[in-house]
């Protein structure tokens, strides 16, 4: 399957998928407990970022390379996006990414797909949530490069995303996502 074969079949489906070299992969339905603490990160930085110059977008296609197109939780974007082309629903230039890892995929979120994601320059900083426990991984790129990881974990602890300079209580992100 070609790119364009690819780009038309995703915009025409009900459910998105992701492209990687030829093939087409469809994304999992998520639990309830899943799409919760995706809409509860959303809200919590909708509410940091407003007014400033960046945007939280839920869903947008990104690409990684050439060949490959994946979907992120949610993106953070710095000032305006770059898109791919007229139909304004693919980017390259994602700043901050937010995954809610599912038993499914969460080898793959911590493996290829940050992986793919270090491959954009504009990519600073990676925030991994688990659905079982409060607990945030953030890897943030350094100035030379590399990436540091740190961990929150419990209900008491703050996630700080330093290149957005906010930070998300664990309270609030977790805060009815019991189901």
């Amino acid at each position: 399957m070609s790119v364009e074969e690819y780009l038309a079949a995703d915009r025409a489906a009900e459910r998105a998928s992701e492209y990687h070299d030829g093939e087409m992969f469809p994304l999992e339905a998520v639990s309830i407990r899943h799409g919760l603490l995706v809409n509860r990160v959303a809200w919590k930085l909708l509410e940091l970022l407003e007014g400033g110059p960046c945007q939280i977008v839920s869903q947008i296609r990104v690409r990684v390379s050439p060949s490959k197109f994946i979907y992120p939780d949610q993106t953070i974007i710095h000032g305006e996006p770059a898109l791919t082309d007229e139909h304004a629903d693919t980017i390259t230039n994602p700043k901050v990414i937010v995954e809610v890892l599912s038993p499914s995929t969460k080898n793959y979120d911590h493996g290829e797909k940050f992986e793919l994601y270090r491959r954009l320059p504009s990519f600073e900083e990676y925030a991994l949530i688990a659905q079982d426990q409060p607990n945030v991984e953030v890897f943030r790129k350094t100035p030379d490069g590399r990436w540091l990881l740190t961990i929150y974990e419990g209900l008491d602890a703050v996630a700080k995303l330093d290149s957005l300079d906010v930070a998300l209580p664990l309270a609030e992100l977790y805060a009815g996502t019991s189901t």
